[in-house]
């Protein structure tokens, strides 16, 4: 079996599971639900795209959008199309696996460079938005670096909220989501949920060590109190979803709204 097959296999799978969630209701389904998917991008239309950007997409999403859907009404606020006016997708990526951006492991004159008006922006060089929570939760794939390991991974995206841009990983390996992980996990987390119930990509997130240093925010503003709490981000994220750092009530209401239809 060549890698289209395979991937034409895959994506048959994971596809089966959306269909069998068609009837499940949900008070927060963000967008159409069930999923309304539009047609498959022409293969010449995508490889204009990349021609134009010098780019070529990573094989598994590439895929996807030439035999299934170029865009959709789901995951959350439905899956984004391909031409985005923001996207700077011919220049790399500037972060790592290993190299991430995380506002708590920064210091205070680190994210004064972030956002210096007269620093070059590159946080979103490399990237296309795959879908949004709300709140400026996103879920990106990177589509040009450097590193062969970073490229094709998808990352949970959240400046909205002073968070960072954080590769999303499986939780019992450790490896980072590809678009189709991603997918499917969208689609087997969503199939065991409750009606009232949510989740959102930020529990996919392993953050790396942080760093030795007294002075990164975490700690001065007292989110991080000792070392052992430093990598538990689902804890330290709950002051970030609502944008008012740590004013959320406990059953995350913040994010229901989002949701709300």
């Amino acid at each position: 079996m060549n890698q289209p097959e395979q991937y034409d296999q895959r994506i048959a799978h994971i596809m089966a599971k959306i269909e069998a969630l068609h009837d499940r209701k949900f008070s927060f389904s963000c967008g159409k639900w069930p999923p309304v998917w539009k047609p498959p991008m022409r293969e010449e239309d995508v490889a204009a795209f990349e021609a134009e950007k010098g780019i070529r997409l990573p094989e598994d999403y590439r895929r996807f959008i030439t035999t299934i859907a170029s865009a959709g009404s789901q995951p959350f606020y439905g899956l984004l199309p391909l031409r985005q006016k923001e996207s700077t997708v011919e220049q790399p990526f500037p972060y790592t696996l290993e190299h991430v951006l995380y506002f708590l492991h920064m210091t205070e004159e680190e994210m004064d460079k972030f956002y210096d008006e007269d620093t070059s922006f590159t946080a979103d060089n490399g990237l296309i938005a795959l879908c949004t929570e709300g709140d400026g939760m996103d879920s990106v794939l990177v589509v040009n670096s450097l590193e062969p390991d970073t490229y094709g991974t998808v990352w949970y995206y959240d400046l909205a909220n002073d968070c960072g841009i954080i590769p999303m990983r499986d939780k019992e390996t450790g490896k980072p989501f590809h678009f189709l992980e991603w997918l499917e996990y969208w689609a087997d987390r969503t199939a065991g949920l409750q009606s009232t119930e949510y989740f959102s990509f930020s529990e996919t997130v392993q953050l790396p060590k942080a760093p030795d240093n007294p002075d990164i925010m975490g700690r001065k503003m007292g989110w991080m109190e000792s070392k052992a709490a430093d990598n538990r981000f689902p804890e330290v994220l709950e002051l970030h979803k609502s944008g008012n750092h740590g004013q959320e009530s406990a059953d995350g209401s913040s994010l229901k709204r989002q949701c709300v239809q």
